[in-house]
């Protein structure tokens, strides 16, 4: 094979593009009754952003083919902004203190980048990276950047996503230095990646792992996951001589140009040898879960009460059911986790209308342990009253029968509830309802809102100190720009 030459491709590079990206504040307060105590009270909110442009995301790189070296730059959108998790520190003068993040447009701040002196210049390397450094062979490569395998990682795809069907990675402990290679075609793909750890500034530390995985995509919307991960390890680590297996497949099978049935299963098996014959043993999970979908999966919550938070934060418009088998390799089920999630998200079935729907069933294998149960879901209808005003009204509802959920209970919106229903080894029922609407463009850039939240509704002895608790009334006035 002959070797060709390669050209450098200088199109998509960087450019500096300072200008104001975002500059944007609201304000409200909020009046509001608590029935359960009979008082009453004002509260204050307000938020400011100033985000500054600073340069445009691009890259550069080596095109070629045959047998050519290929390394791709890329420098991330750059941005200035007040505020964030991972901040620097204006200092000198009145300004002293001041937070700021800096970051990319994905959202991703770099607590690398810092304010160094008091005049305030800063440097950092999270802003531009070395994406790809291989040797090719045709369609064989060899990269010299050390890989970062995720092996098994899986959620099967549901209407309303859960956290709790996760299946997590099972590649071992992450090893910083080592190669890559691979091979890549339209039917499949071979990747493969060999690396060893350092200790401190020592490189030689006889602490390998090696990992593989092919993706079989052959039959149009199948695709097919399987692959392996051995740490080899040294005497003392904790991950000596361990072995992590993955495999999962999922197929978009098409009917008619809206509607889709996506079923997806994933497995995984991971296993410790530690040198103590008590506890050496093979960890399996397996989940799975079909879907009868009209849309496309979205990265968002549904946006209605109690189904607003983070835990369920992906959508796609459907009606779908998974499960979850933990600890597969207990063939006696004594101890085996099994959870079900069925689920549906309206997408935009009917217009203005949204609706969502989760439930969790956590199915236990012991006689003499009661199963737990959860369903969380809401509504809202946004009707246009003219060209200018709207109102909204929503509805939500949350129960929540025995312990062990959580998860479920108080990160999936808990809207101000957490404290209420976070009582661990509670065996009773918690119910919540929200009841409230929103009403805009009777007053530019003004959002008038009021609503209803419960407490927990259920009087059950179990749960004294959040019995029938009936919550709040609200008003809110809320200016935005």
């Amino acid at each position: 094979m002959a070797a060709a030459a390669a050209a450098i491709s200088f199109a998509d590079e960087p450019v500096a593009d300072v200008k104001v990206a975002e500059f944007t504040g609201n304000a409200a307060v909020t009046w509001g009754v608590d029935l359960d105590t009979q008082k009453t009270g004002f509260k204050n909110e307000e938020s400011a952003t100033l985000k500054v442009n600073i340069s445009n995301e691009g890259t550069k790189k080596t095109e070629g083919e045959g047998i050519w070296a290929e390394i791709e730059i890329k420098g991330k959108q750059l941005y200035v902004k007040n505020g964030g998790a991972d901040t620097g520190t204006l200092k000198g003068g009145k300004d002293q203190g001041t937070a700021f993040e800096l970051g990319d447009g994905a959202g991703n701040s770099y607590s690398t980048w810092k304010w160094t002196s008091n005049n305030a210049s800063f440097d950092g390397s999270g802003g531009a990276s070395v994406e790809k450094a291989q040797l090719h062979f045709g369609p064989v490569y060899v990269g010299i950047k050390s890989g970062d395998t995720v092996l098994g990682e899986f959620g099967p795809q549901n209407a309303v996503f859960s956290s709790n069907l996760k299946i997590d990675n099972v590649a071992g402990t992450k090893r910083e230095q080592g190669i890559v290679a691979g091979y890549t075609s339209d039917l499949f793909d071979i990747a493969f990646d060999f690396r060893s750890n350092k200790d401190g500034d020592n490189y030689y530390t006889n602490d390998y792992g090696l990992a593989g995985e092919a993706t079989l995509k052959f039959v149009p919307g199948l695709e097919i996951k399987a692959g392996a991960d051995y740490q080899i390890g040294v005497d003392g680590k904790a991950d000596k001589n361990s072995l992590g297996i993955g495999a999962s497949a999922k197929y978009s099978l098409a009917l008619g140009e809206k509607f889709k049935l996506i079923p997806s299963v994933g497995y995984t098996m991971a296993y410790k040898d530690d040198n103590d014959a008590n506890t050496n043993d093979a960890k399996m999970n397996m989940a799975a879960g079909v879907i009868f979908s009209w849309g496309a999966e979205a990265d968002a919550n549904a946006g209605v009460p109690y189904l607003d938070g983070d835990y369920a934060k992906k959508v796609t418009p459907g009606v779908g059911v998974a499960v979850k088998i933990a600890d597969l390799q207990k063939f006696d089920a004594n101890d085996r986790g099994i959870t079900i999630v069925p689920s549906f998200y309206s997408g935009d079935l009917i217009p203005n209308l949204t609706a969502a729907v989760l439930g969790e069933i956590d199915v236990p294998t012991k006689t003499d342990v009661k199963p737990n149960f959860g369903v969380a879901g809401g509504l809202k209808y946004k009707l246009a009253i003219n060209d200018s005003v709207t109102i909204t009204p929503y509805a939500g509802l949350r129960f929540v029968h025995g312990a062990g959920l959580g998860a479920f209970t108080n990160s999936n919106g808990d809207n101000g509830n957490k404290k209420d229903l976070a009582a661990e080894g509670t065996d009773g029922n918690k119910l919540n309802v929200k009841v409230g609407a929103d009403v805009s463009g009777l007053i530019n850039n003004t959002t008038f809102s009021a609503w209803w939240q419960s407490r927990n509704l259920v009087n059950n002895e179990a749960d004294k100190k959040t019995n029938g608790q009936v919550g709040t009334i609200n008003i809110q006035c809320k200016i935005a720009l």
